[in-house]
């Protein structure tokens, strides 16, 4: 009934009525809705168990010696209304096993942080700018994970052996002028007066993206109205990550890996334009959290068949479909066998959805009585 309810356009009344005519409960609108708001924790345990069994597991035999490569992304749902509330979706995501591996729903004010995940040793972690802080990287340190993150130049701290601060900008500054296509450096730095021994990477990029790059932070300027500085568009040419990989790792095979993170922007894409989830229906944190959940756990459903159905026609070396249409036709297919033709069921002759359909006592007087008992008899006499 849950599934029910975040899959259609149904308030809670016309959802208990649903609910009584497939004789499932009986219970009231109101208890409905305290029930949804109450469901996060159970619908969190639905999902790791999906996430755990239900997707198939890859042969990790054949990734011996391999590193565990982990995309981590987060994106944002928001709310109807006009208070335009938010939460966040925090993903991690395996590369080597193709499939989801943690979620985590959020309110809108909990920053994309590595600590919301747990990761192993020798675990490989890819993560865009909103991850690149001293304190992501210092923690994946801790769990003896390595990782690739970019970060924003300018507002990257890094420091020398003896402490002094090294300007990434100047860094890059130096290189225009050199007309460098690389730069690798090593440095440290520091969180909560904890050291780490941090590697930079930066590529300039080809003159047509350079382009395109700066021409996105202008928009976003002009959008925001604030003025764009002359760090931030010399940084817009460069790509810049840090690593704790070491020289083992050529720059090159550094930035290859990075550019497999755009993986996970694909799946939020899927997650969003097949299944048409850019707004929920406005709610308290908790029935935001819950139908967030109910989306996911869906979705969790529908990238499961479509990597079924992908292994069958690959064992059986058929062409394979194209990944947007497949998980579309599976989300159907799951939707439509949600949304069965309940509304058969009901009669609204029976007496048992007058507690569930009934006028309720308003402050606002109902103008049809008022017609009905007091207007229409005077016009028909």
């Amino acid at each position: 009934m849950l599934f029910l309810y975040a899959s259609s356009n149904v308030s809670f009344r016309i959802l208990a009525v649903a609910a009584c005519a497939l004789g499932i409960s009986t219970i009231s609108d109101t208890a409905w809705r305290k029930q949804f708001s109450k469901a996060a924790p159970f619908l969190h345990k639905i999902l790791h168990e999906l996430l755990s069994s239900l997707l198939p597991a890859a042969d990790t035999s054949s990734f011996a010696g391999v590193k565990q490569v982990l995309l981590v992304d987060a994106s944002v749902i928001r709310q109807q209304g006009q208070q335009q509330e938010q939460q966040r979706i925090h993903l991690c995501y395996s590369l080597n096993e193709n499939r989801m591996k943690q979620v985590k729903v959020s309110h809108q004010h909990t920053a994309e942080y590595l600590t919301h995940f747990s990761m192993r040793p020798g675990d490989l972690i890819l993560a865009d700018a909103g991850y690149g802080t001293a304190q992501n990287y210092i923690y994946a340190q801790r769990q003896g994970a390595d990782v690739i993150l970019r970060i924003t130049p300018k507002n990257f701290l890094l420091y020398d052996a003896d402490g002094t601060k090294i300007s990434l900008t100047a860094k890059l500054e130096e290189a225009e002028e050199k007309r460098m296509e690389w730069i690798d450096l090593f440095g440290f730095c520091n969180y909560k007066k904890e050291n780490g021994f941090v590697r930079v990477i930066a590529h300039k990029l080809p003159a047509d993206k350079a382009a395109q790059a700066r021409k996105r932070k202008t928009k976003k300027a002009s959008k925001h109205q604030y003025r764009i500085g002359t760090q931030t568009l010399l940084c817009a040419d460069w790509v810049v990550v840090i690593t704790s990989l070491d020289a083992r790792y050529s720059g090159e095979e550094i930035l290859h890996l990075y550019t497999s993170r755009w993986q996970v922007e694909l799946l939020f894409k899927r997650f969003k334009q097949n299944f048409s989830i850019y707004t929920i229906k406005a709610g308290g944190k908790a029935y935001a959290e819950t139908e967030t959940l109910l989306w996911l756990i869906l979705w969790t459903i529908v990238e499961c068949q479509a990597f079924q159905s992908e292994c069958f026609l690959t064992e059986k070396r058929q062409v394979s479909y194209t990944t947007y249409e497949e998980c579309k036709i599976s989300f159907i297919q799951v939707i439509s066998s949600l949304c069965l033709s309940w509304s058969l069921f009901v009669d609204l002759t029976n007496k048992k959805y007058t507690r569930y359909l009934s006028k309720k006592q308003r402050w606002r007087r109902n103008q049809k009585d008022e017609f009905y008992s007091a207007v229409l008899p005077g016009l028909l006499s």
